[in-house]
């Protein structure tokens, strides 16, 4: 049985997937609107040693986003990569949903299943959304676990295909 990730069925679904893209789109909506209306100027750095710079509050602003940006990228990739190591070495197991948690656009579900003869429960953070409607109290799902680890799985009908 083949087992592949669906990028858009993650970015959709998974709280921080989506939030690892959403914040550097903000930052980049955000620097593009400073510098637009010339509240932030990139071009009287130009001639400045980086101690200079680091003294204009242009440089400090710039320097916030692009760290912002970069880190969020970064945890952007490692969610992703995460997601598709599943694709390698995975089981399925039948779980149910316990308990369910809504906040506004996300929602937290508690599943609990049994592995190994042991009771075992997992909490995902997801966006509240179409897809993840289907997720409601006492509803069955089929998880994806990763290397016989019950604390590495994922509610498969959201990631992958």
């Amino acid at each position: 049985m083949e087992c592949k990730m669906n990028l858009k069925k993650a970015i959709k679904n998974d709280y921080l997937l989506g939030l690892a893209l959403i914040a550097p789109l903000m930052c980049l909506v955000v620097l593009a609107i400073l510098i637009g209306t010339n509240n932030v100027c990139p071009q009287i750095l130009r001639n400045m040693t980086l101690a200079e710079m680091w003294g204009t509050p242009d440089f400090r602003i710039l320097a916030l986003f692009s760290l912002i940006i970069v880190v969020t990228l970064i945890l952007f990739v490692k969610r992703v990569l995460y997601i598709k190591s599943f694709e390698n070495e995975y089981r399925t197991v039948d779980a149910k949903v316990v308990d369910i948690n809504y906040v506004k656009d996300r929602c937290g579900v508690d599943v609990e299943f049994n592995f190994n003869g042991e009771s075992c429960s997992k909490h995902f953070m997801l966006f509240n959304n179409k897809q993840t409607r289907y997720v409601h109290m006492d509803s069955d799902v089929k998880l994806i676990m990763k290397n016989e680890n019950p604390k590495k799985c994922l509610i498969k009908d959201l990631y992958f295909d």
